[in-house]
C-alpha cells in the first residue's frame, strides 16, 4: 500500500498544477499559471560556522533537501525531501514539524496547517492522511509546503519567511533550511504541510562517512537544532 501511495505522490505532484488551476487565488487571475515544486536539490545551511568540519549526515541519521519553487505566482508549493543518510531504518508517521523564521532567524507568527486543501482550494490526491513510513538507509520520503502570496490586509506588513526550521516529526531534532527566495506569504500568515510519503528508491549516500553533501563546505555545515514541540 505504501509503495502504491509513493508512486502516486511522485506522479500526481506534477499533475496537481492542472487540478489547482481550477481554484484561482482570491486576488489573482484564473489564467495565472501555478508554481509547483521541482526536483529537490541539496540545501545550504542557514548559518556558517567556520570552525566546524562539513557534516555529511546529521547525528539524527537524516537530512533535508528542498526544491526550487517559482517565486512569481500567487500559489506556491515547495517540495521537501527527507533522506535517510544513516545506517539504520528511520520510522515516520505524520507531518513535518515546521517553524517559519525571519532574516534574523527569529520565529514568525505563521500558522501551520496539516494538509494543503485550505491553501490550494482543491483536494490533492497526494495530500492524504498520514501513513506509517519506514525509511531504509538511502531511501527518501517527500512532503510539500504550500502557501499563497496574497496581500489583502493593509494593516499588516507583508511577511517573508527566509528560513524554515524543520523536524521530521514533532519532538525530533530539527534542521534549518533556506528555500531559494524564501516564502512570500503576503498578509495570509499561514502555510499548509502535507504528510510524509515514501518516494521511489533513488541513489542516495547512506553512510555518514560518504562524500560531502553538495552545497556544503567546511565553513558551512548542516545546521541542526533541538527537537521541535
Amino acid at each position: 500500500m505504501i509503495g502504491f501511495r509513493a508512486h502516486r505522490f511522485a506522479v500526481l505532484l506534477a499533475l496537481a498544477a492542472l487540478l489547482a488551476g481550477c481554484a484561482p487565488p482570491a486576488t489573482s487571475s484564473a489564467s495565472e499559471p501555478v508554481a509547483f515544486p521541482s526536483k529537490p536539490v541539496p540545501f545550504r545551511s542557514g548559518r556558517a560556522t567556520p570552525s566546524v568540519t562539513a557534516v555529511t549526515c546529521p547525528p539524527e541519521g537524516v537530512r533535508f533537501e528542498v526544491g526550487e519553487g517559482d517565486a512569481a505566482m500567487g500559489l506556491r508549493v515547495l517540495g521537501i525531501t527527507l533522506v535517510n543518510c544513516g545506517s539504520r531504518t528511520y520510522p515516520l508517521n505524520g507531518y513535518p514539524a515546521v517553524r517559519s523564521l525571519g532574516e534574523d532567524r527569529v520565529a514568525l507568527k505563521v500558522r501551520v496547517l496539516h494538509g494543503v486543501k485550505e491553501i490550494i482550494g482543491s483536494v490533492m490526491p497526494w495530500d492524504g492522511r498520514p501513513q506509517p513510513v519506514v525509511l531504509k538507509p538511502g531511501q527518501r520520503a517527500g512532503a510539500a509546503v504550500a502557501w499563497r502570496n496574497t496581500y489583502d490586509d493593509i494593516r499588516k506588513p507583508p511577511v517573508t519567511v527566509r528560513f524554515l526550521d524543520i523536524a521530521p516529526l514533532a519532538g525530533r531534532p530539527s534542521q534549518v533550511v533556506a528555500p531559494d527566495g524564501g516564502l512570500d506569504l503576503g498578509s495570509t500568515g499561514r502555510i499548509g504541510v502535507s504528510a510524509w510519503e515514501l518516494l521511489p528508491d533513488t541513489d542516495a549516500p547512506a553512510s555518514p562517512a560518504g562524500p560531502p553533501v553538495p552545497g556544503a563546505s567546511a565553513s558551512e555545515p548542516v545546521e541542526t537544532g533541538g527537537p521541535l514541540p
